[in-house]
């Protein structure tokens, strides 16, 4: 062990020049961390750029909810077939009118044969059959006593109000439809703006790892994890935008568009909930729901068509009056005139008639059924969808505390990796939690909205 007296003038030089690297080494490095630019400069990228072309022409843009129900009262496939259902109810009663009005025909033929009897008669010779005979006739049927026919004219007409109460309930389903359709697109064009954002986040966290290695600090592990953080950045933009692209297509088939569509961004969310109740008034009861009421309205014609089957046992009464006119009659006036009365009663059938009573009665009680089964879809429905509003808007307001906190704990990371604390561990694992976190906030955001305008639309009579 050396002493204060055995030191030497070199040994002494030499350990006061070890001290003072010592000290130095340390406050040079500190001195390099504290000096590294915090701030990344702008990146450019091409997958920056908004969606749409090369895939997808430029979508045509939906400014309010009235907007597309006139597209869809004028252009939708589902809604104009709808509508001529009723068309089509209202043709079949007018079918069911027929056989209780009277039925006129007419005749015209031409005769010619070709071998003739001949049989002297007196002074002349009659050939029978004539050569020639041009015949015209009017011939007219009427059934006016007919209890079957009546009784299902009388059920055609019910069935008319049975389709237009089920044509009310496609509107409430169409209308759905539409909302649904409205804020998907919506919700996935704010996706996709945010996955730009979070590529162009990860573009300058993979700049500040890259300038933090030129400074000497980190690793290729961290540049590395950086470049991953990139692509699954760049993964996310590329599935929002088909999201986004899809979204689009399914508005244009509910509006009835050849062309992609779109929602205006600055759609104003409270103001489209009050334009969707204006439009699809909200039911006291949910008896009067459309699809209960058309339920109810076929248990009824159900038992009419089961009275209907027992009706075709009841005799019908009719007349038929016919008149011909024969250019070459044989032994008869040129003109004749007929008149018959027809009563008609069925004894056998060959098992028809019992065998449209038993499908009648099973049909009754499948309508029933299906009456049960559609008041308890109503039933559960409603107070889903009531449920619905309250779920979304806890799960929003805890999303967007998720969001708040992760955007605060990646700034947080950024700033600290940048002078040289933390790892890239840190750095890409918050990055993913700030994107997921804003992505779900978005979503949580329309889910509300259409919970919303759901519980609206579950119990509601739509007239548009």
């Amino acid at each position: 062990m050396l002493t204060r007296m055995q030191m030497t003038p070199t040994t002494l030089a030499f350990l006061t020049f070890t001290v003072v690297v010592a000290f130095a080494v340390p406050a040079v490095a500190q001195q390099n961390e504290t000096d590294l630019p915090v701030r990344v400069p702008d990146v450019s990228d091409p997958m920056l750029a908004p969606p749409g072309a090369p895939y997808q022409a430029e979508p045509v843009v939906i400014a309010s909810w009235n907007e597309a129900l006139a597209r869809v009262r004028t252009r939708s496939p589902e809604y104009v077939s709808t509508i001529k259902n009723i068309d089509r109810a209202e043709a079949q009663a007018r079918i069911a009118l027929a056989p209780l009005l009277p039925i006129l025909t007419g005749q015209a033929a031409y005769t010619h044969s070709f071998k003739q009897l001949q049989i002297p008669l007196g002074s002349t010779v009659l050939s029978l059959p004539p050569e020639n005979v041009g015949t015209l006739g009017v011939s007219a049927t009427w059934t006016p006593i007919d209890a079957r026919a009546y009784y299902d004219w009388e059920t055609a007409k019910r069935a008319v109000d049975v389709t237009a109460f089920d044509t009310e309930d496609r509107r409430r389903q169409i209308a759905i439809d539409v909302v649904s359709s409205m804020l998907a697109t919506l919700s996935t064009a704010r996706v996709a703006d945010l996955n730009r954002v979070g590529l162009r986040a990860a573009l300058e966290r993979q700049g500040l790892t890259e300038t933090r290695f030129t400074y000497g600090q980190g690793s290729s592990l961290d540049i590395d994890r950086a470049k991953k953080d990139v692509a699954d950045a760049r993964r996310l933009v590329v599935a929002g935008d088909e999201s986004l692209r899809i979204a689009r297509e399914r508005l244009a088939i509910t509006l009835g568009s050849p062309a992609p569509m779109t929602v205006a961004t600055n759609l104003d969310l409270d103001g489209f909930e009050r334009a969707v109740s204006a439009t699809c008034r909200l039911n006291d009861a949910l008896e009067s729901r459309p699809d209960v009421v058309a339920a109810r309205s076929r248990v009824d014609l159900a038992k009419r068509a089961v009275t209907s089957a027992k009706l075709a046992l009841v005799p019908t009464a009719g007349v038929q009056a016919q008149a011909e006119h024969s250019t070459n009659p044989t032994l008869g006036p040129d003109n004749t005139y007929s008149f018959t009365a027809v009563v008609t009663v069925p004894f056998y059938d060959g098992g028809l008639r019992y065998g449209q009573l038993r499908d009648a009665r099973a049909a009754e009680e499948q309508a029933r059924a299906a009456l049960d089964e559609t008041r308890l879809n109503a039933i559960m429905g409603a107070a889903r969808a009531k449920r619905a509003v309250d779920v979304a808007r806890t799960e929003r307001d805890v999303s967007k505390t998720e969001r708040d906190l992760a955007a605060q704990i990646d700034t947080v990371t950024r700033d600290a990796y940048a002078r040289g604390h933390g790892t890239s561990l840190d750095l890409v694992t918050s990055a993913e939690q700030l994107r997921s976190a804003e992505i779900n906030l978005v979503l949580l955001d329309f889910q509300y909205a259409e919970a919303r305008a759901s519980a609206v639309l579950e119990n509601a009579q739509c007239t548009f």
